[in-house]
């Protein structure tokens, strides 16, 4: 890998989405789909060398496979929700060949111990209430191998928040959003020290954690 790591973006109609709510269609669009791969950028882009296991906790549709899949020699998905049928077959026009997708939730996975050395989780954990929260991070520190990396992103959580995806047709989200950035890095210090973080925009960064539309933490097992 030259450079930092962006999102390889599949060719439209390649994938498909994996429910009514799945965010794909919206990677498409003129303007909201550079705010959307934007936030994968900022997260990506603190990822660095190669990982020879990584877990994509929420893989969805597969969007992000492409990407992870350059910088792995095994990649794994985890997802409460069904596989969703002739994703393999898509992914494998991509060239991407998952070693395995999981049906599980991300508090009790069936993964060995320090089974990873690279977990990655975009827009997941702030559906997670606090007690959910703690069980899926006291999970992550379980099947990663020490020094190895997990990489969250969450958008902000708050009103003004709410108005925004209620502007791009996310009516109710203040019914699925719960976390903060701040309350999974909180989770996480038991086990986890937090390794570099990025905001959207950019400029917010050193500000304090939530503040942003979108932050991403990497957290390095300790």
């Amino acid at each position: 890998m030259t450079g930092p790591l962006t999102l390889r973006l599949p060719p439209p109609g390649v994938l498909v989405p994996n429910n009514d709510v799945d965010p794909l269609p919206y990677y498409y669009r003129p303007l909201v789909g550079r705010v959307f791969a934007a936030r994968l950028n900022t997260g990506l882009r603190l990822l660095d060398g190669r990982y020879r296991r990584l877990l994509e906790i929420g893989y969805g549709s597969g969007l992000l496979m492409p990407t992870l899949a350059s910088v792995c020699d095994e990649l794994y998905g985890l997802d409460r929700e069904p596989e969703p049928a002739g994703l393999r077959e898509r992914l494998g026009r991509l060239g991407v060949r998952p070693r395995e997708l999981v049906r599980a939730e991300a508090r009790a996975t069936p993964f060995a111990n320090a089974f990873f050395d690279g977990v990655v989780a975009f827009s997941i954990f702030e559906h997670l209430r606090a007690y959910e929260l703690e069980l899926t991070i006291a999970e992550m520190a379980r099947v990663l191998a020490p020094d190895g990396y997990l990489l969250v992103g969450c958008p902000a959580v708050h009103k003004l928040m709410n108005a925004a995806f209620a502007g791009i047709g996310f009516t109710g989200i203040e019914d699925h959003h719960f976390s903060t950035i701040a309350d999974v890095v909180a989770a996480a210090t038991p086990w986890f020290s937090v390794a570099r973080r990025a905001a959207l925009p950019s400029l917010m960064t050193p500000m304090p954690l939530g503040w942003a539309p979108y932050t991403t933490v990497l957290l390095v097992r300790r």
